[in-house]
C-alpha cells in the first residue's frame, strides 16, 4: 500500500531521501573513516547546495581525498549503477495497483550536460556547441505526461553511437519491467528514424512525433512540408541501412504565426472514441504539446544537481540520478497536498515550491536541531516561520 505523508517538515523530507538511497544505492560506510550515513548525507548536500564535494566535504570530520575515495568504492558499473537509481526513483513514487492498470503516456527526450575536459574522456558524445563547447555528457529520460504527477520513469546514459531507437527501446523496457503500461510516447524531432516508427509500431503504443526534412531532394517525405496545414495523409519510405519499408499518417501544420511548416508522424490517438483521422490526428498534436513537460523537468533537475569535473561517468551520472531523485519526491509531496487541498489539475501548488524543499533538505542536514517548519497535510497548516 502507497504511504501517505501528514506533515512535511525538514527531517521527514530528509528521512524519506536518505533512507530511499540506503535501500536502492546499496552503499556501505568506507573503512572507519566514513560512515554510512555521513556519506549518504555528504551526496544529498552536494545535491541541494548545487556544489563540489571539495566545497562540502568540510562539513565533515573526514578529508576531500577521504570523501573521494568513500564515493568511488561505492559506485558500481553504469548499467548496475542506472538500475539503482532507477529503483530510486520508483521506490519515492511507490505505484499503487490501481497506477500499474493505466496506460500512461510518456515524453523521451535527451538532456546534454557540457563538458569542457579532455576530448578523450569515456562515454561523451559531440553535438551542437552549446556553452562554449561541442562535448557533453548525454542522458535520456522518460516523464510520465500527467499534471501534478510528472514523475521520471526511466534514466539511461547516451554513449557514443547509440541510436534514437535504442534509446527508446531501452527507457520502454525499463518501464514495462516494473509494471507499468504504456499507451503512448511523445517524442521530440531526433527520435524521427523510421526504426523509432517501426519500434513503436512494433509495440502497439500510440506516438507522435515531428518529422524533419531528409536531404535536399525532393521525396515523398519532403513533399508533405509543401501541403496545406490541416493535411493529413500517409507517407512511406525505407530506412536508410536496413532498407526497411515504412508507412506513417502524418498532420501538416503551420500556425499564421509560424514561418516554417511542422509535420507530425503519428498514430493511435483516440482510435476508440475518434471517428475521424483528422481528429485523431488533432489529438496527436495536443500529446505533443504536452511533451514541453519535459523541459520543465530538465529546468527543475538543475535546481538540484551537484557540480563536478570529474572525468568518471559513474559519479556525473550519479548527480544527474540524486538531482532526478530530489525533484521526484518534490513531485510526490506536490501530489499529496494536491489530492487533500482537492485542487484541479492546472492549479499551481504553491504550498511547497521545489527551491524551498531544496533549502529544507539541506538545512536538515547542516542544522539538524535548527527550529522546525512544517506543513501539516490534513489541516494544511503552513508554517511559514521555523518555530522553536
Amino acid at each position: 500500500m502507497r504511504q501517505s505523508y501528514s506533515t512535511i517538515t525538514p527531517s521527514s523530507v530528509h528521512q524519506i531521501a536518505r533512507g530511499v538511497l540506503a535501500t536502492t544505492l546499496k552503499c556501505e560506510a568506507y573503512k572507519k573513516s566514513v560512515k554510512l550515513n555521513q556519506l549518504l548525507d555528504l551526496l544529498l548536500l552536494v545535491a541541494c547546495t548545487g556544489r563540489t564535494l571539495f566545497a562540502m566535504v568540510r562539513r565533515f570530520a573526514f578529508s576531500h581525498e577521504t570523501a573521494r575515495q568513500a564515493v568511488q568504492a561505492n559506485l558500481p558499473k553504469l548499467p548496475v549503477l542506472t538500475q539503482r537509481l532507477n529503483d530510486a526513483l520508483y521506490a519515492v513514487t511507490a505505484f499503487s495497483r490501481r497506477d500499474r492498470r493505466r496506460r500512461w503516456t510518456v515524453a523521451i527526450d535527451t538532456h546534454n550536460v557540457p563538458y569542457y575536459g579532455s576530448r578523450s574522456t569515456p562515454h561523451i558524445v559531440g553535438g551542437q556547441k552549446k556553452q562554449g563547447t561541442k562535448y557533453f555528457h548525454s542522458y535520456a529520460t522518460a516523464i510520465l505526461i500527467h499534471r501534478h504527477r510528472r514523475y521520471t520513469v526511466g534514466l539511461v546514459t547516451v554513449t557514443k553511437g547509440t541510436k534514437p531507437h535504442e534509446l527508446v527501446d531501452q527507457l520502454l523496457t525499463q518501464i514495462r519491467s516494473r509494471g507499468l503500461k504504456i499507451g503512448g510516447v511523445v517524442l521530440d524531432s531526433a527520435f524521427d528514424s523510421g526504426e523509432t516508427i517501426l519500434l513503436l509500431q512494433q509495440l502497439d503504443v500510440s506516438y507522435a512525433v515531428p518529422v524533419r526534412r531528409k536531404g535536399n531532394k525532393p521525396n515523398r517525405r519532403n513533399d508533405c512540408f509543401s501541403h496545406l496545414s490541416g493535411t493529413v495523409e500517409t507517407i512511406s519510405w525505407v530506412t536508410e541501412k536496413t532498407r526497411k519499408p515504412v508507412a506513417t499518417l502524418v498532420l501538416v501544420w503551420k500556425r499564421p504565426t509560424d514561418q516554417q511548416t511542422r509535420v507530425f508522424a503519428f498514430s493511435g490517438w483516440g482510435e476508440a472514441s475518434a471517428k475521424s483521422q483528422l481528429r485523431r490526428a488533432w489529438l496527436s498534436r495536443q500529446r505533443y504539446r504536452q511533451r514541453f513537460g519535459i523541459e520543465t523537468s530538465y529546468r527543475q533537475k538543475n535546481q538540484a544537481r551537484g557540480w563536478t569535473t570529474s572525468r568518471s561517468a559513474e559519479y556525473r551520472l550519479l548527480l544527474e540520478g540524486l538531482a532526478l531523485l530530489v525533484r521526484q519526491l518534490w513531485v510526490r509531496l506536490t501530489e499529496e497536498i494536491t489530492h487533500t487541498c482537492g485542487l484541479k489539475p492546472s492549479a499551481w501548488v504553491s504550498e511547497l515550491p521545489l527551491m524551498e524543499m531544496v533549502e529544507w533538505l539541506a538545512d536538515a542536514i547542516k542544522t539538524p536541531n535548527a527550529p522546525k517548519r512544517s506543513i501539516s497535510i490534513n489541516s494544511m497548516t503552513i508554517t511559514t516561520h521555523a518555530t522553536p
